[in-house]
């Protein structure tokens, strides 16, 4: 039984969060291309860095 409940409580999160994923996108695609850049280069400094102590 708890089982279940579970199961349908994260079913109802999940379609809740699809929702608002879809409702909120023009926002969402806005973050994201906002964030992706400096992500983007904040990764390749922990790659490189990374890389060279290696040596």
């Amino acid at each position: 039984m708890k089982k279940l409940v579970l199961i349908g409580l994260g079913l109802l999160l999940v379609i809740g969060g699809v929702t608002l994923t879809f409702r909120d996108w023009v926002f969402i695609q806005m973050v994201f291309r906002g964030v992706i850049g400096p992500l983007l280069a904040v990764i390749g400094l922990v790659v490189l860095t990374v890389a060279s102590s290696k040596d």
